[in-house]
């Protein structure tokens, strides 16, 4: 994943979890002090969740290798200090269409067997 779609995909997320859980199925690693730094950053600084991820972005605290994200745990200095983020306007959420964060189904394309399933209806390949 490169840098422009890393940071298009943290700006639809509202939450460290929902954005943690997509990494990973998407088969990225990551150390918790990140998730631990990224909360930290909206609690102090008062960020939103994408906010947060393009400040730590931007000063080159989370950084990526392949499929691991980094994270330099010198990031706490940013808030500890009292600096005051502007946060950039390309960090704010992504449109409510994109709400990676609803649901993991929203993650997997329907094929007409789960189609099937969820509508509780026979599926002609695997009748009752």
């Amino acid at each position: 994943m490169d840098e422009k779609t890393l940071l298009w995909l943290a700006s639809g997320f509202r939450t460290v979890s929902a954005w943690r859980d997509a990494m990973f199925a998407h088969g990225y690693t990551m150390p918790p002090e990140l998730c631990h730094g990224l909360s930290g950053a909206m609690k102090r600084l008062n960020l939103k969740f994408p906010a947060a991820f393009r400040m730590l972005w931007d000063k080159k605290k989370i950084g990526v290798s392949g499929r691991a994200l980094l994270y330099d745990p010198s990031a706490a200095e940013l808030w500890d200090a009292g600096s005051q983020y502007k946060g950039d306007p390309s960090a704010e959420p992504a449109p409510s269409a994109v709400a990676w964060d609803r649901d993991v189904l929203t993650l997997v394309s329907p094929t007409e067997e789960i189609v099937w399933r969820v509508s509780g209806a026979l599926s002609p390949a695997h009748p009752r």
